[in-house]
């Protein structure tokens, strides 16, 4: 244990440095690491357990969420729940597991390889520093700090090379609570212990410890420990599989030439290699150039040394790494930039693996599994001390390989991201208000959420320094209930102006827009570094009415395109997302068209409004009810039915558009749908009508 910290803490500081280590330095906190710390720091002031024990109604307020889904490693939550009243305002435990992870990895590395090669001290010692300088293990320390659990794998093999003579339950026992700890971590590895554990089971029936019958009874008392601990942690916590299910299988996959590929973080002996899809960074397994040596080496010595892989013993680890291969490389194999096999599945079988979308990641237990067989080679090819010396100098040439990703990890840790919210007003609202409410908040729409994309950085740090509950948060998953409750339900109500007198809101100019032409008046609305602060009036008063913004010029009888290369863009306010097959999708419960008429131009008379759409119309979601209205008023319900083009027309009495002088164009959705819970894609974004184009006409 002692050696096990020296190794540990010594990598932690070379590679981040102290500063990462402070557990009141919050300011390096960025992307992925500012979730987990948004969600710890909700979770630690929530009064109430629940079950899921990790789940608050303080994370997506007032819905609640489970901060396992943020990824928030929710066993370490747990434990220093109980102490937060004692714990500094700005307390992160990100750094601080980081380097437990360093320790855990080194001590399991260490317990590995003692228990392989018991005669040779300092050659167990030398292999679990090859271990620990993984360079998938290295790379994670960007910024995924609960994927930095590698020590979970090793603790596993390390129970998979226990004597098994003294019964199956018993020799499963540490692999299961193995797996328990896995789930309360993080899933992805969770699912790796799985595997390995199974292995275990599959090592029993070879050596003739069980038969099928107890076998069988084993791999389910097995699935049911992931499954047990999944749900009391709250990773499980939908009854809806497509809950689960996310953009980017197949594309954030592991690619054939992963081993030699360092990619672009850097190897001072090898080249970045081509990948098919920018995201296969998930799939980053590159061995180093001392364990491709030690490889190379050991096999030109001796090229019969694989034959030890018929043992029996054996036999399941090598099935462990194939399985693990195929589920890595998904069902889209790629090698280099070419795509060579893709696998069409039914939807059934398709459709569960989608949550499984950073695929590449599965192909750790095999990456630990070629380690330790490079190691075992050298052992067993070699006699002392030249074994010892082949695997120093292959432990050298690693480390010299993978500086210059070590340097990249450093400096990325060591920047200091600034907040952008300076005016002293931030830090009032904590005392003056419950609520810190985004609209629309990052889960419905990350590009046009307010506050930017990365909202959920500086907000989520503001509502955790000012005690405040939000609805603003970037999960891993979420569930469809969530979903419709924030990017439909409290959406619809907010953009009506139905606010709450204990919140204070963060708004785009296109809410603000809206807010000011449908009269709110409960809260004043101001801007703050560049923001829209809006606040509620003072007791008893009513707030000064917004200012309205022109809307721009339009000609009677233009056609306004929509898609890329159209021109609508001047005239969206609220409620589009670009679509990639052409045109403009609504998105969430009402988007908004803003034209700027002359009403001097012409002698008032009704208009005619004329749009070409297709509505989002599915299996899972037949009829899309869409009420227009203009300049507020209800004006026509069209109902739509088929996925097909369609070219509807409503009329706009004079009385109508004149009494602004310009048309306010609303298309209201009764009840859009996200392409995921329906059941035609992984989208969750709520579509409804996918606008081609727009025109006004004199009737």
């Amino acid at each position: 244990m002692l050696l096990a910290l020296a190794l540990g803490i010594g990598n932690a500081l070379l590679l981040f440095g102290p500063g990462p280590l402070n557990p009141t330095n919050v300011d390096w906190i960025f992307g992925d690491n500012a979730t987990y710390y948004f969600g710890w720091s909700m979770y630690r002031r929530d009064p109430h357990l629940h079950f899921p024990l990790t789940w608050t109604e303080r994370v997506g307020y007032p819905a609640g969420a489970s901060i396992a889904w943020l990824d928030a490693i929710p066993l370490v939550a747990l434990v220093l729940r109980p102490l937060s009243p004692i714990l500094p305002e700005r307390f992160q435990y990100l750094g601080l597991y980081s380097a437990a992870c360093f320790v855990l990895q080194a001590y399991f590395a260490l317990g590995l390889c003692r228990r392989l090669f018991p005669a040779e001290r300092m050659f167990a010692v030398l292999g679990s520093v090859l271990f620990l300088l993984s360079a998938p293990l290295t790379w994670r320390a960007f910024g995924h700090t609960a994927l930095l659990s590698h020590w979970l794998i090793l603790a596993a093999l390390a129970g998979y090379f226990r004597p098994s003579d003294e019964g199956p339950a018993r020799y499963l026992v540490p692999l299961w609570i193995v797996v328990a700890i896995a789930a309360a971590i993080n899933p992805y590895l969770a699912a790796m212990c799985l595997l390995v554990a199974l292995a275990a089971v599959g090592r029993l029936l070879a050596e003739r410890r069980c038969r099928w019958t107890r076998a069988v009874v084993l791999l389910a008392a097995t699935a049911g420990v992931l499954a047990a601990a999944m749900v009391t942690v709250g990773v499980l916590g939908s009854s809806d599989a497509r809950a689960y299910w996310a953009l980017g299988y197949g594309q954030m996959s592991f690619n054939l030439n992963a081993l030699v590929n360092p990619m672009d973080y850097g190897s001072r002996f090898l080249p970045p290699l081509r990948v098919s899809h920018a995201t296969q960074y998930e799939g980053y397994n590159y061995l180093g150039a001392g364990v491709l040596a030690l490889l190379a080496l050991n096999l030109v010595a001796r090229p019969n040394a694989l034959r030890w892989l018929t043992d029996r013993r054996l036999l399941p680890l090598l099935a462990l790494g194939i399985v693990a291969t195929i589920l890595a490389m998904s069902t889209t194999v790629t090698f280099g930039s070419r795509t060579l096999v893709e696998i069409a599945l039914p939807e059934w079988v398709a459709g569960p693996l989608h949550g499984l979308r950073a695929s590449g990641r599965l192909f750790w237990p095999a990456y630990y599994l070629i380690v330790l067989a490079a190691v075992s080679l050298t052992f067993h090819v070699w006699r002392a001390p030249f074994r010892i010396a082949i695997l120093g100098i292959a432990l050298v040439v690693q480390t010299a390989d993978l500086m210059p990703l070590r340097a990249k990890v450093r400096t990325t840790l060591n920047q200091r991201f600034a907040s952008p919210l300076h005016s002293p007003i931030w830090r009032e609202l904590g005392e003056r208000y419950e609520n810190l409410i985004l609209v629309p908040p990052y889960q419905c729409s990350p590009t046009t959420a307010a506050g930017g994309y990365y909202n959920y950085v500086d907000f989520g740090k503001l509502a955790a320094v000012e005690r405040m509950r939000s609805n603003n948060y970037y999960a891993a998953r979420y569930s469809g209930s969530e979903l419709q409750a924030h990017c439909v339900d409290l959406l619809r109500s907010q953009l009506q102006g139905k606010l709450d007198a204990q919140s204070a809101y963060v708004v785009t100019d296109g809410v603000r827009t809206v807010w000011s032409l449908g009269g709110m008046r409960s809260h004043t609305c101001r801007q703050v570094d560049g923001y829209n602060l809006c606040t509620p009036a003072a007791q008893g008063e009513t707030a000064p009415p917004l200012h309205t913004p022109r809307a721009p010029p339009y000609n009677i009888g233009d056609v306004i395109a929509f898609g890329w290369a159209g021109n609508a863009r001047d005239y969206l306010t609220v409620g589009w997302a670009p679509a990639s097959g052409g045109g403009t999708w609504t998105e969430g419960p009402m988007a908004m068209l803003r034209l700027g008429l002359d009403s001097a131009a012409a002698q008032p008379r009704a208009l005619v409004l004329e749009a070409s759409i297709v509505g989002f119309i599915e299996r899972g979601h037949r009829r899309l009810d869409v009420d227009v209205a203009v300049n507020g008023q209800t004006l026509d319900h069209w109902i739509v039915r088929s996925s097909g083009p369609s070219h509807r027309r409503t009329r706009i009495p004079a009385a109508v558009w004149t009494a602004r002088g310009g048309l306010d164009i609303e298309f209201r959705l009764r009840n859009p749908a996200a392409p995921l819970y329906v059941g035609s894609g992984a989208s969750t974004s709520f579509l409804g009508l996918n606008v081609r184009e727009v025109v006004v006409r004199y009737e």
